[in-house]
């Protein structure tokens, strides 16, 4: 303890760039700042400098390895610290650097971090690795003291030798600055997709399933908000949909941050996210606080934020004609749009609120640490 208060140091980067872990790292960060039981400190461990560069070896990215382990060092001889909590990648590649983290904490600060896992385990393929990979992976995450997920059915994707017992999920929540809808109400239905454009996302599935719902709706128009990652350009983008737009009812609008999001969310009329993999998407979150209705993939931890049939749909992954169908219903049906818009924001502010995202992280603090 410092001072009398739990003290936990969290090793995790915050934006930029813009994603799921971070943006709920900074989240955390800002909803526990004034705790008086809690002394919260904070190792920025970003190793990207843009969508763009994550994933991707840099030799200078190496110089940031000792860097951050000399950071939490001196965290550790301060005296005081109750736990660290690290945000390990299942990316291989990636992973192998986390594992430095993961190695250093165990063996050389004596203490066994936590490890908050903003991912689904199987993005790792871990069945399919060499031998040896499997080996290095198993006994590097055998040294974590607990794996927490961001969705209680992550749980079940977790590999048989991480004990049950070491597990806890604790769900993401956000903040929902929303604004007053700025459309007239007799706009085109407006579909969106808020998301990193990127191929793991299924926004080419969105598109090819977009194409097929405005041919059988005439006055349905999709705006893809988001920006362009890994080897995309907005070029790219842009002559993607434009081979086929339904005549300009299909955009590309670029990425929206801040309140020009939380606009655009209050300027649709239903949320599409077709992704092929993902742990706890926030984005599914800001759309329930928005009030829209879902159509989503039946991905990671997507069917414990809303509820198939009555907050939206779930529909398997890779596959446009599900996702159109889905779609084409919620389309013809206001009435089923609005209810379930409304189911979903009552879910939200029951369980998915920044003040509760951070109850639960104290909770757990304050129970789970030496």
């Amino acid at each position: 303890m410092r001072a009398g208060r739990k003290c936990v140091l969290f090793v995790a980067p915050v934006p930029p760039p813009v994603h799921g872990g971070a943006l709920a790292m900074q989240y955390l960060l800002d909803e526990t700042a004034q705790d008086p039981s809690l002394a919260i400190l904070h190792v920025d461990s970003r190793f990207a400098t843009s969508l763009a560069d994550m994933q991707k070896f840099r030799p200078a990215k190496l110089l940031r390895i000792p860097r951050y382990c000399l950071a939490m060092l001196r965290h550790r001889l301060a005296g005081g610290l109750d736990a660290i909590v690290l945000t390990p990648t299942f990316h291989f590649k990636p992973f192998l650097k986390d594992a430095i983290f993961i190695w250093w904490c165990s063996l050389f600060l004596r203490k066994p971090p936590d490890a908050w896992l903003h991912m689904d385990f199987r993005a790792m393929h871990y069945d399919t690795l060499p031998a040896p990979a499997r080996w290095f992976a198993r006994i590097t995450l055998r040294r974590c003291r607990r794996f927490l997920v961001v969705s209680p059915r992550l749980k079940s994707f977790l590999p048989p030798w991480i004990e049950a017992g070491r597990t806890d999920a604790l769900p993401n929540g956000i903040p929902a600055p929303i604004g007053q809808r700025q459309r007239p109400a007799d706009a085109p239905l407006r579909v969106l997709y808020l998301s990193n454009l990127e191929e793991a996302k299924g926004w080419r599935t969105l598109l090819d399933a977009a194409r097929r719902v405005c041919r059988q709706h005439p006055t349905i128009e999709f705006i893809f908000h988001g920006r362009p990652a890994f080897g995309l350009s907005d070029n790219d983008i842009q002559r993607t949909i434009g081979s086929d737009d339904a005549d300009g009812r299909i955009r590309f609008a670029g990425p929206v941050y801040e309140a020009a999001k939380w606009q655009a969310l209050a300027d649709a009329d239903l949320f599409a996210f077709p992704s092929y993999h993902e742990a706890f998407p926030l984005s599914i979150l800001e759309a329930m606080a928005a009030s829209l209705p879902i159509v989503a993939t039946d991905v990671g931890g997507i069917p414990d934020a809303f509820r198939h049939g009555s907050g939206g749909f779930i529909v398997p992954p890779r596959n446009a004609d599900a996702l159109a169908d889905a779609i084409l219903q919620l389309a013809h049906n206001p009435q089923l749009r609005q209810h379930m818009g409304s189911a979903n924001r009552q879910r939200y502010l029951s369980e998915f609120t920044i003040a509760a995202f951070g109850q639960r992280w104290k909770s757990w603090m304050l129970a789970h640490t030496d």
